[in-house]
C-alpha cells in the first residue's frame, strides 16, 4: 500500500485503462465519469472511506470509467497484487459474491451504456442554411 497525493483536476485514470490498483479515499473527492458522459459534472461523486478502481481489478478487466479528483485528495492506493492477497484470506463465499456483484454491475453499466447511445443516435443533426 502506497499513499498519495494527487490535486484538484488531476486525472488518477483514465476508462479503458488497464486496471492495476484500487484506491481508498483519506480526504477529498473523487469524479467517476463514464464512457458516455461527454460533461464535467461528474457521474459519482465519491468521498472519505470510499473505495474505487475495484472492478478491473476484481474482473481482471479495463478500467470502466475515469477518474478524476475533484479535490486536493489523499488517497491510498492499493496494488493488484496487495488486493488479491486480502480478497484470498477473505470467506470464499463473501470473494464468489463480490465477483458476482462485480459482473452484474458492469451488465448494467453496458445496458446503460447501449441505451444511452441509441438514443443519441436517434437525434438528427440539424440542417444548417448558409447566410449567403
Amino acid at each position: 500500500m502506497k499513499k498519495i497525493v494527487v490535486k484538484r483536476n488531476e486525472t488518477i485514470f483514465e476508462s479503458g485503462a488497464k486496471a492495476d490498483s484500487v484506491y481508498l479515499i483519506v480526504s477529498g473527492e473523487i469524479g467517476i465519469f463514464l464512457p458516455t458522459n461527454n460533461s464535467d459534472k461528474p457521474d459519482f461523486i465519491l468521498g472519505e472511506n470510499e473505495i474505487f478502481g475495484e472492478m478491473g481489478v476484481i474482473d481482471k478487466s479495463l478500467r470502466a470509467g475515469r477518474a478524476d479528483a475533484l479535490s486536493d485528495a489523499n488517497l491510498i492506493k492499493i496494488s493488484q497484487h496487495e488486493f488479491n492477497d486480502k480478497l484470498s484470506k477473505s470467506d470464499p463465499f463473501i470473494t464468489g459474491l463480490t465477483r458476482v456483484l462485480v459482473t452484474r454491475i458492469r451488465g448494467l453499466l453496458k445496458k446503460t451504456t447501449t441505451k444511452k447511445n441509441e438514443t443519441n443516435s436517434d437525434i438528427e443533426p440539424a440542417d444548417q442554411e448558409s447566410d449567403s
